[in-house]
């Protein structure tokens, strides 16, 4: 329980902390993603990292159906939050067609796996009463 509380509380203070950022001096929050963005293999591998240890918590802790509605919510919240934006990225769904599966399939593979997982556990797995 105390993994999940602290991972509660950095994943509130770092939404926090981007917040403000961008309330208060968007220059600065742009420089720093910027300096991110020019690391690409440190920011998969960091990404993979955090997926590893999230993931622990949130398989061995939670059921696996309250988990798909919360990615459900979540998909929809970040929808929601880039609709403003696609205005300013048109190629963004012929870029994501053109990659294909070369440069996303760890997370293709993990989203077909929990969407199987959810599946199996809905119609093949023990009925709940």
């Amino acid at each position: 329980m105390l993994g999940k509380k602290i991972l509660a509380v950095i994943f509130a203070a770092v939404i926090l902390l981007k917040l403000a950022f961008l309330l208060i001096s968007p220059s600065l929050w742009q420089g720093a993603t910027q300096a991110f963005l020019g690391h690409y293999g440190a920011m998969i591998g960091i990404y993979l990292m955090l997926l590893i240890i999230t993931g622990y918590f949130v398989f061995t802790s939670l059921d696996l159906i309250d988990v798909a509605v919360v990615m459900l919510f979540t998909s929809l919240l970040l929808g929601l939050s880039l609709i403003p934006y696609l205005a300013l990225v048109p190629q963004l769904p012929e870029a994501i067609v053109s990659v294909g599966f070369a440069k996303v399939w760890p997370a293709w593979i993990l989203w077909a796996a929990i969407a199987v997982a959810v599946l199996y556990r809905i119609f093949a797995g023990k009925k709940e009463q």
